[in-house]
């Protein structure tokens, strides 16, 4: 059992060392490199989204991410507001939610659904690159750290579950190590960079959005365990497939682009 632990921990160490310099090197760089690094997240997203839960074809998987290559663009092109395409995401989830809810076209709603859940943190990213690129750092931090600091916290602590139902791992002592970490990380990165005013509101923030992005793990594991599956992919070793490792982003990019375009007060700007 302690093997096996290792083994994964060894792969998920791996697998971050691989990968975490080509995604801060487009995140560095900008322009068409950040840009194709969205719109690959976004096609193998999609690809996973399909699989998971419409149908293992590709031309379904390719439909999905090019609608959401094409919000990109849009966005892209003619500088749309944070708040007006996160409510029309939140629309597209609404009315899909309805759809599968009724039982009569659920491919459909299945498939409006994963629109809004793809675009919603592909948009934002872009948005908020637009407008600094360290806040894009920032959500990858509250993000890992939360990853991070609920492993580790959950791991060597244990206690209460969180949601047993959902996801039997997941602890109370994991979230906070998660709020804590993410809150930890955040603080370094203003020093080294104050990429906003003050301090104290980028900590504050920061666990509270760690908390948004437990509750957007719980969801994608809710959805997969109402399939009956374990892992989204098998893409990244120890990790599963992306859209296990980006669960959390899908909630935390469209609520930090939220906060700042529409509430930077709470941060401490505007």
């Amino acid at each position: 059992m302690l093997l096996n632990m290792s083994n994964n921990l060894l792969q998920r160490i791996v697998s971050a060392v691989l990968l975490l310099p080509p995604v801060l090197a487009t995140v560095y760089f900008g322009g068409w490199w950040f840009i194709g690094l969205l719109a690959l997240g976004a096609f193998l997203m999609a690809a996973e989204w399909s699989k998971l839960v419409i149908s293992p074809s590709i031309m379904v998987g390719s439909l999905l991410g090019f609608v959401v290559i094409g919000a990109l663009v849009v966005i892209k092109e003619y500088a749309i507001e944070a708040h007006d395409f996160i409510i029309a995401g939140l629309l597209v989830a609404l009315v899909s939610y309805a759809v599968i809810r009724t039982g009569i076209a659920k491919t459909l709603g299945w498939w409006l659904l994963g629109v809004a859940y793809v675009s919603l943190p592909v948009m934002a990213m872009w948005w908020l690159h637009t407008v600094n690129p360290l806040l894009v750092l920032w959500v990858f931090l509250i993000v890992w750290g939360t990853d991070i600091g609920g492993y580790f916290a959950g791991k060597s602590i244990g206690g209460p579950k969180l949601a047993p139902r959902i996801s039997p791992k997941k602890t109370w002592a994991g979230l906070l190590g998660g709020m804590s970490l993410a809150a930890l990380a955040s603080f370094v990165l203003w020093l080294l960079y104050p990429f906003l005013p003050y301090a104290i509101p980028v900590v504050v923030a920061a666990a509270g959005l760690a908390v948004w992005a437990q509750i957007g793990d719980l969801v994608e594991s809710g959805i997969k365990r109402s399939f009956g599956v374990k892992d989204s992919g098998g893409l990244i070793p120890g990790h599963g497939g992306l859209l296990d490792r980006v669960d959390g982003l899908v909630f935390v990019a469209p609520a930090v682009a939220l906060l700042v375009n529409n509430f930077p007060l709470l941060l401490g700007a505007g």
